[in-house]
């Protein structure tokens, strides 16, 4: 065993751009996350609950892309 353990960056150690932008993948997901219940609630027409569905998956793709970059910035530090 070589003693080296690999860790993702503390928070705190991020430089405040790639801070903020993990903020707002967060946030992203988690409306993509909300609008996804809300669509499968039964509360809303189906239409209005397919767009939501649709609207959901869009934010996700958007979160990977988000992901990506995040760790292409990681890599360039």
């Amino acid at each position: 065993m070589s003693g080296f353990t690999p860790r993702l960056p503390l928070v705190s150690e991020m430089p405040p751009t790639e801070e903020q932008l993990r903020r707002l993948k967060n946030t992203v997901m988690g409306a993509g996350y909300r609008l996804s219940q809300l669509a499968q609630s039964g509360q809303m027409h189906a239409a209005a609950a397919a767009e939501l569905a649709s609207i959901s998956r869009e934010l996700t793709e958007a979160v990977a892309r988000l992901e990506r970059l995040l760790a292409a910035l990681q890599q360039d530090r």
